[in-house]
């Protein structure tokens, strides 16, 4: 027989039975919209946990410290078996001036109008800023002496000291949210924190001293390589250690550092890279902590889900197993009339196969159209928002402000249709291998 040939009586049996055929391939249908769906909520779950870890900071950035009770310091040379690592691309000491218990104050405008009464203020390689990954607002890296650079919202840390109490600081969150929860612009804060220069006040143990700043940029803000990030200033190491040496006395900054950051190319080899820096002797902490768990949950709840889905799946391939298996026993006559007329038992087995194929592929292609539609509609649902023509488009594909809770991938949907058909065939199987052992003549006296 011709593939033609089969392929015309295999629609024409399937439309023999058309009620049949149409409650089987429901629950394909019902079984390829369920492992859909469920599989594109965990992948919605494990989107948004990688974007809240991206809000966290850098997921590549690795805090060395010494260990507890002494041990190795954190010295150039540690510094440099560190930046020779494989996977290192940027490595640099830090200091804060918590390491050393000062106090800081910052003032700003004339007159010292504007006061901080705290800041976070840290001391790098302002070298090895790009390699770091610290990303730049405004402005440029400091190149001279008495250079600082702000952080993202260090402005709204500082009161009018000429308003009234309660009324004397920009609230960096009046702003309000978007329909995400997700924080608006925040209003204009008293001055620019990349270009107004501040004064700095060091005091230690009842001495104070103070240091004229001039901010040259503004930082994006990234806790997962400090707060000054966000909160504080940032500057060159040495500069640094030269205002604590002013207030504290020399050789004060000299006996290495308590903190190191190091930068990872890819994110896959942060925790090798802790285990190396680990078997130094120090301490490490990293997102890594956090990110593994959260995978693996992640991976967890994605089998449970697709596992359910593919529950619903088995259950449709017993439905095309029964079918076929109704529809020989209502054709033996016929396949013994074929086997009569010289049909091969291959074409037999073909068109019992293709039957549930296309029983399959129908239900798998219905479903992925069911599957988008049912997630579009999830998602309008959690936008909260009038379905316009944006919010559609972002329920599809996604857009910016909107947060999906069903993510459905193309190669989602084609790997239903294909897992589909491959039911089909695997539930088609033992019928067509029943159907070409029947004998012909005891078919034909049926």
């Amino acid at each position: 027989m011709k593939y033609e040939d089969i392929f015309n009586m295999c629609v024409q049996n399937l439309l023999r039975r058309k009620s049949r055929t149409l409650l089987t391939l429901l629950g394909v249908l019902i079984g390829c919209c369920s492992i859909v769906i469920m599989v594109s909520i965990g992948i919605g779950m494990t989107q948004s946990q990688k974007k809240m870890l991206e809000e966290m900071g850098d997921l590549t950035v690795i805090t060395v410290n010494p260990k507890q009770g002494g041990g190795k310091k954190l010295d150039d040379k540690v510094l440099g078996s560190i930046r020779s690592m494989e996977g290192v691309v940027g490595a640099t000491p830090k200091i804060t001036l918590e390491d050393y218990n000062c106090t800081v104050k910052l003032y700003a405008g004339a007159n010292d109008r504007y006061v901080a009464e705290w800041a976070s203020v840290a001391g790098i390689d302002t070298r090895e800023l790009e390699n770091m990954g610290y990303k730049l607002l405004a402005g440029d890296v400091p190149g001279q002496s008495g250079q600082v650079l702000s952080g993202q919202y260090a402005a709204y840390g500082y009161s009018d000291s000429l308003r009234p109490g309660g009324s004397n600081m920009v609230d960096r969150w009046s702003g309000g949210f978007d329909k995400n929860g997700n924080p608006l612009d925040p209003p204009a804060p008293f001055f620019d924190a990349a270009s107004t220069p501040i004064v700095m006040e060091l005091e230690t143990n009842g001495k104070k001293l103070r240091f004229p700043l001039q901010p040259c940029g503004l930082l994006k803000e990234d806790y997962a390589k400090g707060s000054e990030t966000s909160e504080g200033i940032l500057m060159d190491i040495s500069q640094l250690r030269e205002y604590i040496e002013q207030l504290q006395g020399s050789g004060r900054t000299q006996q290495g550092c308590r903190t190191v950051l190091v930068k990872v190319s890819d994110i896959t080899k942060v925790s090798q890279v802790e285990k190396q820096i680990r078997e130094l002797g120090f301490s490490t902490s990293s997102m890594e902590s956090i990110r593994k768990p959260m995978e693996k949950e992640a991976r967890q709840k994605q089998m449970m889900l697709g596992g359910l889905g593919a529950i619903s799946l088995f259950v449709a391939a017993l439905g095309i197993t029964n079918t076929m298996i109704m529809s020989i026993s209502e054709r033996t006559r016929e396949i013994g009339i074929m086997k009569s007329l010289g049909c091969c038992v291959k074409d037999i087995r073909i068109l019992f196969l293709s039957e549930a194929g296309v029983i399959g592929l129908l239900g798998g292609l219905v479903g992925c159209i069911v599957s988008l539609l049912i997630a579009m509609i999830v998602n309008l649902v959690s936008f909260g928002a009038p379905p316009g023509p944006a919010c559609i488009a972002a329920a599809l594909v996604g857009g910016d402000g909107f947060s999906r809770i069903c993510i459905v991938p193309f190669w989602l949907l084609l790997s239903a249709v294909v897992f589909s058909v491959a039911i089909g065939l695997g539930s088609g199987y033992y019928p067509a291998n029943k159907a070409v052992q029947i004998p012909a003549l005891e078919a034909i006296k049926s």
